[in-house]
């Protein structure tokens, strides 16, 4: 699947008293707008059984960049997306009775997937997470609604997962265990409609996640994008 990725933005401020004063420190403009592009023209191919990996510092784009993904892949019938922070997660039933239909062991393994093998926090409720955890929790979600997706033999869709700010409320540590189990779950051949594409500025998860498609987004008007070559 072929996305060709574009996104322009105009910038303008208020001419205030501050703004024209640096502005003619440095022999700037402010009086008309400008436009910026903030994801230059892009292709990106994606395919299931795929990670991709965002990286690049804070304030760069990461987050527009897959914005700008998921706008394109909304406009195709041949793909569905699954957003992690589009999931809900607040609920009043404990961890392992928040994935019906499904049976406990179901709940436990993908609980265990995203980093909440801990029985003591299965069996608390979402509200009583701490942040960190309550991230994991939606990891899991994600992980159940793609399961679903994938027992429809009828359903031909590539099935793709959007996680911004992957590991960024996480210990290292965790962090890279979570991305290990992510690369093994969408490696597995029940998972070849699936391509978990994230962005993150956290780039010691290169390693654990062993992305097939890097995309460095340096500040600027720049995107570089790196595929792994097919063995």
């Amino acid at each position: 699947m072929k996305l060709c990725l574009q996104r322009t933005c105009d910038t303008h401020v208020a001419p205030t008293p501050n703004v024209l004063r640096l502005a003619a420190m440095f022999g700037l403009g402010v009086d008309e707008q400008r436009p910026r592009r903030s994801v230059p023209p892009t292709t990106l191919t994606l395919a299931g059984g795929q990670v991709v990996f965002i990286t690049g510092p804070s304030g760069s784009g990461k987050s527009t960049l897959l914005r700008c993904i998921a706008d394109a892949l909304a406009e195709r019938d041949d793909a569905r997306v699954i957003d992690f922070a589009a999931l809900e997660v607040d609920s009043q039933h404990a961890l392992v009775d928040c994935f019906a239909p499904g049976t406990l062991e179901d709940a436990c393994r993908l609980l265990s997937l995203a980093g909440l093998n801990d029985a003591f926090v299965m069996l608390r409720t979402p509200a009583e997470l701490s942040d960190g955890q309550r991230e994991r929790f939606r990891r899991a979600r994600a992980l159940a609604a793609v399961e679903r997706a994938q027992t429809r033999d009828d359903d031909h869709r590539l099935c793709v997962v959007l996680a911004d700010e992957f590991g960024a409320t996480l210990d290292r540590t965790t962090a890279a265990i979570i991305a290990r189990n992510v690369r093994r779950w969408v490696s597995r051949p029940r998972s070849r409609r699936v391509c978990f594409i994230c962005a993150t500025t956290h780039d010691d998860l290169l390693e654990p996640l062993s992305p097939d498609v890097l995309i460095e987004k340096p500040i600027g008007e720049v995107v570089h994008v790196h595929t792994r070559p097919s063995k």
